[in-house]
């Protein structure tokens, strides 16, 4: 039988055999470039379905390449039942014992890409990383950060790990920006002002409603905490929208001269939420 099975082994090896697959495999990986392309290119064009264009391509790629291996097996090489066997049997305690980190990230790659936790283009926190995700591969996803960094992020460790997701197949996202400010300021003013400066963003979404919440605290004195929370139009446009409103906002504080005078501490104001924690003491 071993000999049976040595010769279906050295008739699959053959060079005509060889050549068909690197051939099929060529033109496999350049139907799923071209596709890859087509779909950047459908992304770029209509930007309000972005994300759901981009969600889709990881999915029809394991979809081709899964077609592809079953039509190299059950056509080009057609080997017996045994040697199939066989050699299933020994390809699995190689990559059992020598690949095991690999194999653990492939298979939770393929549970990522069936349960989709996250998807391309969403904004998804991993330990201390935060960015959109652009790709999801078979051993690997990789997030896009605000500081234009590319992290990748083995899928084993993103399916044992927990993570946030801010959004899912939405384009849009919620921003909080939040404001210390003295006491004793007029709130009804303050809540006011920091609404208008949100809907004159021009990143804001103004489908959806600007909300302005204020609490009272004590830190060294008593203090209103204001947060303004606002849609972005893209996740993408996150840090500007944050970074805008908070100009905004700065600059219409100081020129209607609303702060008390002499006031003992200095007021902040902190962006938070989804994005990473900021605060830009200002004194007035």
């Amino acid at each position: 039988m071993t000999e049976d099975i040595l010769n279906s082994l050295m008739a699959i090896l053959n060079l005509e055999i060889i050549i068909e697959t690197a051939l099929v495999v060529l033109i496999t990986s350049l139907f799923v470039f071209g596709l890859h392309r087509l779909f950047d290119f459908l992304a770029v064009r209509f930007p309000r379905h972005r994300v759901q264009i981009s969600s889709t391509f990881p999915i029809l790629r394991l979809l081709v390449w899964f077609g592809i291996m079953l039509l190299i097996v059950t056509m080009v090489i057609r080997p017996e039942m045994n040697t199939l066997v066989a050699l299933s049997a020994t390809v699995g305690v190689a990559f059992g014992l020598g690949s095991q980190e690999l194999v653990k990230n492939v298979l939770a790659g393929v549970m990522v890409l069936i349960d989709r936790p996250f998807r391309v283009g969403d904004m998804i926190r991993v330990n201390s990383f935060y960015g959109e995700v652009v790709q999801i591969g078979l051993a690997t996803s990789r997030i896009h950060t605000f500081d234009d960094s590319i992290i990748s992020i083995p899928n084993g460790l993103l399916l044992n790990t927990p993570f946030s997701n801010s959004k899912s197949v939405e384009l849009t996202e919620q921003v909080v920006i939040e404001f210390s400010l003295p006491a004793r300021i007029d709130v009804g003013e303050i809540k006011e002002l920091m609404e208008e400066a949100a809907l004159c963003s021009p990143y804001v979404y103004r489908k959806k409603p600007v909300v302005v919440l204020v609490e009272d605290r004590f830190d060294y004195c008593f203090l209103s905490h204001f947060k303004v929370k606002a849609y972005v139009m893209d996740v993408r446009f996150e840090r500007l929208i944050a970074s805008d409103i908070t100009e905004r906002i700065k600059a219409d504080i100081l020129s209607r001269d609303i702060l008390p005078k002499n006031f003992p501490m200095p007021w902040g104001i902190s962006v938070s939420g989804n994005t990473d924690s900021v605060r830009a003491p200002v004194s007035n």
